[in-house]
């Protein structure tokens, strides 16, 4: 999805409610395209539409603009701000259970790559695989239920996509329409000024929170650059890989600090008899990986 902009037609003298209706249609039918995969169990697929739900997430916010500073009139941020809190929950959904295999991969690289063995033959890391497919499969089965409950005639998939569909005609109450060159010039500023003020939480190794927050702040940029390419005289590859690395740098971090916190609630805390105090033990083979 490197060419969003461009495969979703955007025109940088598009007015904002022309630009936003072919970018949410384009992303919108993206996710769903998806859709079956995910249903049944493809772990890629279920990846791939999580990331074009977030991202459409993150395209309403841009559009939405910052309240000091509305692209457009208060009637129409209300209904991106409740389309926005609809696709969160089918975001949430998705996130819950790609998540898990997430965690999963790190421990099948680890037995693939480290050990040399399969999981199988790791007590401890089998257990702990184990713990991750059971709560994987408690995510799962709403996850399923929540896409097709939104397929049905009259749910989200359909009601998005009119909504979507019908943004050009839309009254626009704003004095003058924007467009969407108009839209960056306020937009990516901001995304600029949010990661700036994230930046100085990464001096403190021991605040993951601070470190992804400051990793959701430049995904937000990145899908921004994606989104307004065509307002920009230059090529923004070299500007998209950096913000690329630096977001996945920065999930790794945050993928093994859930690691060590899934690790504790696979191995609660052991209460030692005559003793109020527990304590965490891990397998010697779980704590080696750790």
């Amino acid at each position: 999805m490197a060419d969003i902009a461009q495969d979703a037609a955007l025109i940088a003298d598009d007015e904002v409610l022309q630009a936003a209706s072919k970018l949410f249609v384009y992303l919108w039918n993206t996710a769903w395209k998806h859709a079956p995969g995910t249903a049944s169990g493809d772990a890629d697929a279920l990846h791939d539409m999580r990331v074009a739900v977030r991202r459409l997430r993150s395209a309403l916010q841009n559009f939405e603009g910052p309240k000091y500073e509305p692209l457009l009139s208060t009637r129409m941020r209300r209904e991106f701000a409740k389309q926005r809190r609809e696709l969160s929950r089918l975001g949430d959904a998705l996130g819950a259970v790609r998540d898990f295999d997430v965690l999963d991969d790190y421990l099948r690289d680890y037995c693939k790559t480290r050990l040399n063995k399969r999981i199988r033959e790791v007590r401890g890391l089998a257990q702990f695989e184990r713990f991750l497919q059971t709560e994987r499969a408690a995510h799962f089965a709403p996850m399923v239920k929540k896409l097709n409950r939104a397929q049905e005639s009259g749910e989200l998939r359909e009601n998005f996509a009119r909504w979507a569909l019908g943004l050009p005609g839309a009254a626009f109450t704003l004095e003058s329409p924007l467009t969407l060159r108009d839209v960056a010039k306020i937009v990516i500023p901001r995304r600029i000024e949010e990661v700036r003020g994230f930046a100085p939480r990464l001096l403190d190794p021991r605040d993951p929170e601070g470190h992804h927050e400051m990793r959701k702040s430049l995904k937000r940029l990145r899908y921004s650059v994606e989104f307004f390419a065509p307002c920009a005289g230059d090529d923004l590859k070299p500007q998209l890989k950096t913000l690329t690395a630096l977001q996945d740098l920065l999930g790794e971090m945050n993928d093994r600090h859930v690691l060590h916190l899934t690790a504790q609630r696979a191995f609660p805390p052991l209460t030692v008899e005559y003793s109020q105090e527990a304590s965490v033990q891990f397998p010697p083979d779980v704590a080696q990986f750790l």
